[in-house]
């Protein structure tokens, strides 16, 4: 098969590509596109065309019989009603994104403004108007006072209930919370390893539901020659002797890369646990 068949050469000496020809690897065939879809009764649209020896001749014939011109004029007619439909579908959806774009906007505005400050989100009533219904609620319904669009959303999905996308509900907060702190960790952990050297305090505290809790505190100098104090995040703490704490320890100093022989300094507790000369968590690490 020469690639000329793919060719056609116009009466001006121009020459085009045969853009209507496809050809199946699998049968070893050429096929036209156009008669193939709509309805073609050749060889071009059934089983495939293969005659080599003829190709040129009569693909030039097949070209220009008035059947194989009615069915590209109607695959260009299909075509541009299908290029209309997926523009008003396109533009549907970017609609439907710009829309929940700007709702997200205002949700995150106020989810880092609370997070910054450590204010609770959630109150006793998980409904908008209430009184009861939580620092996160007041903050939105405040906004809407000013802001036509999330008041208007407000009143639309406000109290919908599950199973209805809102983006207000206390599982949407949470997981941004979620993000943003692992934003702060990474950036955190980032800084750490351009000081390269730092010092950790660890200490344990039970939490309101009286499992215990081992708290990492890191000390280092950032570029600017400023030392900071960084806290890290709580583990629940796996056990009270010095080789668990160890282990606890080296576990999240290597869940984010950080070299233990570049820590310079530890400060604890004074349980023998922690602080012990010989066997204690302190003892472990150096």
């Amino acid at each position: 098969m020469s690639k000329s068949i793919f060719i056609s050469t116009l009466v001006n000496g121009e020459k085009i590509n045969r853009t209507f020809l496809i050809y199946s690897e699998s049968k070893g065939s050429i096929f036209c596109a156009p008669c193939y879809l709509f309805g073609g009764t050749t060889s071009f649209a059934t089983v495939g065309f293969s005659d080599w020896k003829k190709g040129e001749e009569k693909i030039k014939r097949h070209e220009n019989s008035q059947h194989h011109k009615l069915c590209v004029m109607n695959m260009k007619e299909k075509k541009e009603v299908l290029n209309r439909v997926d523009q008003k579908l396109k533009y549907q959806v970017e609609t439907e994104i710009n829309y929940w774009k700007n709702v997200l906007t205002r949700v995150v505005a106020v989810v880092k403004s609370l997070s910054s400050r450590g204010m609770s989100f959630r109150g006793n009533d998980d409904r908008f108007g209430s009184v009861h219904n939580g620092n996160f609620m007041m903050s939105l319904e405040l906004i809407a006072q000013f802001d036509p669009f999330l008041a208007q959303h407000i009143e639309k999905f406000g109290n919908k209930g599950k199973g209805s996308t809102s983006y207000l509900s206390f599982n949407i907060y949470e997981q941004f919370i979620s993000i943003m702190a692992d934003n702060v960790i990474q950036q955190m952990v980032k800084e750490i390893k351009e000081a390269k050297y730092f010092s950790i305090s660890i200490d344990s505290t039970p939490d309101i539901s009286h499992v215990d809790q081992l708290s990492f505190i890191f000390r280092y100098v950032q570029k600017n020659g400023c030392p900071v104090e960084r806290f890290l995040g709580f583990l629940p703490n796996s056990g009270h002797k010095s080789e668990e704490l160890a282990d606890a320890v080296f576990l999240v100093l290597e869940s984010h890369e950080l070299d233990i022989n570049n820590c310079r300094g530890q400060s604890y507790d004074n349980a023998s646990n922690m602080s012990g000369r010989y066997t204690g968590l302190q003892a472990r690490i150096k």
